[in-house]
């Protein structure tokens, strides 16, 4: 079988420092991965290796069985793998709907199919539908002509995941969703990532909140000190012995 997205023996060392060691996980189409661990776990620099913020020491990055792991970041959005950030990335002086076009772009070329036998629309047409769209799925529509720097910071959050899913990943990342978010807000989160995977895109979220992970996930990968030590459902990850340690040596 092949995975949407499959992750094998992944290092990443900063100079003597070991961030990573040895991670192997998978992600299939429609689902959704929780990647937790305490501060320090290595997380973020997961999140960064596959985006491709820093090249992996060693290991392997599938995408649909195909190695990105030596494209740039804007090659890898192009090929199917889109990103969120931990705290907002927008354009403060874009409306809302401008900056969900602006994350369009990777997947606009027209193909020599459709520039032959004119089929498909042009490009105006189809940033505007998927905007259309992505404004309905991420409940955006009231504030889509605010100024981004106007509209609320969990929306800008919300902003940032349409942008992201204008560049129709295969794969989505996102890196703390719910940083500052309050309960209804990360209520509405948890909504917005299940339509995604209904969507069929492959998931990983990034995230401290426990109640949305075990929410969201189907299965939960936990790293401590750059290693994975659990992998499971939410239910056996509640009970595992490793995981509970883990975050009790954190608190202590």
């Amino acid at each position: 079988m092949t995975h949407t997205l499959h992750v094998r023996g992944l290092e990443k060392r900063f100079g003597g420092v070991v961030a990573l060691k040895d991670l192997s996980f998978h992600l299939d189409r429609g689902e959704v991965l929780g990647l937790i661990g305490p501060n320090g776990s290595g997380k973020s620099t997961t999140v960064n290796t596959l985006a491709g913020v820093f090249p992996a020491t060693s290991g392997e990055i599938l995408l649909d069985g195909e190695a990105v792991g030596s494209l740039t970041e804007p090659q890898r959005v192009a090929r199917g793998l889109s990103r969120t950030f931990q705290t907002a990335s927008v354009f403060e002086e874009f409306t809302v709907r401008d900056q969900i076009a602006l994350g369009c772009e990777p997947w606009l070329a027209p193909s020599w199919f459709s520039s032959i036998f004119g089929r498909g629309g042009s490009a105006a047409d189809q940033t505007r539908e998927r905007t259309e769209d992505l404004l309905d799925l991420c409940g955006l529509r009231q504030v889509a002509d605010r100024l981004v720097g106007t509209i609320p910071v969990a929306l800008q959050r919300f902003l940032m995941i349409a942008t992201s899913l204008a560049a129709q990943p295969k794969v989505l990342l996102l890196d703390e969703p719910a940083a500052g978010m309050v309960k209804s807000e990360r209520e509405e989160l948890a909504d917005l990532i299940k339509r995604i995977k209904d969507r069929g895109v492959a998931t990983l979220v990034i995230e401290h909140h426990m109640s949305l992970i075990m929410t969201v996930s189907d299965r939960i990968v936990v790293l401590n000190f750059g290693e994975k030590i659990a992998e499971g459902s939410p239910e056996e990850i509640r009970s595992d012995a490793s995981v509970i340690d883990a975050y009790l040596g954190e608190d202590a």
